[in-house]
């Protein structure tokens, strides 16, 4: 199977996020799952852009102070022709207020102030609704919350957020020769690391059910209950054609089923993808290199399409050369990182965001400067 016909089975079988109210304090970063509607106009009323005196209707050139308010007051009677009230930078400005002087545009004597009639009448003042009415969506579903978002949404009183909620996944390491304690002779479990900063990163939650051994009916009841607990799971080995490669096996046995059983990329061939009780399930192969490239284009793209996000990838220019036979496409660990005038380039020096750019299938070589097609699995940039 080619690499694009996987991606768009996987993604078609990956479901949609349950949504979560989140307070806004914790809400950074999160994946909006519904619009969020204005319940008010926002300013709520009529506020003073400046320091100065905010003159009654009809006044002209001068005017009797008849009170003074800060930001923090309000002044409730409605102002008359020749009266202003002392207004700070951000007060709400009294009814009948025609237009705010500033303090350095005008002068006071005791209780009376005088301006030039010229004064600009449009100015000073922030009107209610100017920037944003009720009804109207101040963001929209699919948007991940950023900084500059939180202090909109706490202007406007929201105290919460509808957001996606992460999935729970599942992460199984398979293979008798696996150990975890680094003082021990064996095969260090290095996969699982990798994957638990991934998930780590994107903020997924995870469930972490260890190593099983190559052991059919060990393996068996492990995913069974993985599947059981978690919305997607993840296991890494045994994806391969020895004796001792159980998963295909297991799987089918189990009432599952796999729609993608290899796909022609390098490396990473034996990657395959399933259902196991409903729920997906990522079978990456044990080798590092293999299951570090799929995850980072299948996983974290399944990720995305949880969170509806949009799914796929992008154009940058290669900052490398490198050969590679026809038939299958290549999966190289780059990492991407913008140009002076702006154009995103990948290399394979390790600075920047992390990707994995795609060689595809027909080429045997692909040269510098060449557009190339791009992973990205940086939550920076998506």
């Amino acid at each position: 199977m080619k690499l694009e016909e996987a991606f768009k089975t996987i993604i078609s079988l990956i479901p949609d996020a349950k949504s979560e109210e989140v307070p806004l304090i914790a809400a950074a970063g999160r994946v909006l799952a519904a619009d969020v509607v204005a319940e008010h106009d926002y300013p709520e009323a009529d506020v003073s852009r400046m320091d100065g005196y905010a003159v009654g209707q009809g006044s002209e050139g001068a005017c009797l102070v008849v009170n003074e308010i800060s930001a923090a007051d309000s002044y409730e009677k409605p102002l008359g022709k020749g009266e202003c009230v002392r207004v700070a930078t951000g007060a709400k400005v009294p009814s009948n207020t025609e237009f705010v002087v500033p303090f350095e545009n005008a002068h006071r004597s005791g209780e009376n102030v005088t301006y030039h009639q010229g004064e600009d009448r449009k100015k000073h003042i922030t009107h209610a609704g100017s920037d944003i009415r009720k009804g109207d969506v101040i963001a929209r579903k699919g948007m991940r919350v950023d900084i500059r978002m939180m202090e909109i949404f706490a202007s406007m009183r929201i105290p919460s957020l509808p957001c996606a909620k992460a999935p729970l996944v599942g992460v199984i390491s398979t293979g008798s020769e696996l150990t975890e304690d680094f003082t021990k002779p064996g095969t260090v479990n290095s996969n699982f690391y990798h994957m638990a900063g991934l998930l780590r990163i994107f903020d997924v939650d995870m469930k972490y059910f260890g190593v099983v051994p190559d052991d059919e009916g060990e393996l068996s009841k492990t995913m069974k209950q993985a599947a059981l607990e978690c919305d997607m799971v993840i296991t890494f080995g045994g994806t391969g054609f020895s004796r001792y490669d159980l998963l295909k096996l297991t799987v089918l046995e189990a009432g599952g089923e796999i729609p993608v059983e290899g796909v022609r990329i390098g490396p990473g061939k034996t990657f395959r993808f399933g259902l196991l009780g409903g729920r997906p399930l990522f079978m990456f192969p044990g080798s590092p290199a293999a299951a570090i490239a799929c995850s980072e284009v299948f996983l974290v793209q399944a990720i995305r399409k949880w969170h509806g996000l949009k799914t796929g990838c992008i154009k940058a220019v290669s900052g490398f050369t490198m050969k590679k036979k026809k038939g299958f496409s290549k999966l190289v660990r780059t990492w991407l990182r913008f140009s002076e005038d702006g154009h995103a380039i990948v290399d394979q020096g390790g600075v920047g965001f992390p990707c994995v750019s795609v060689i595809s299938e027909e080429a045997e070589m692909m040269h510098e400067g060449e557009l190339v097609d791009v992973w990205l699995a940086s939550k920076m940039l998506i």
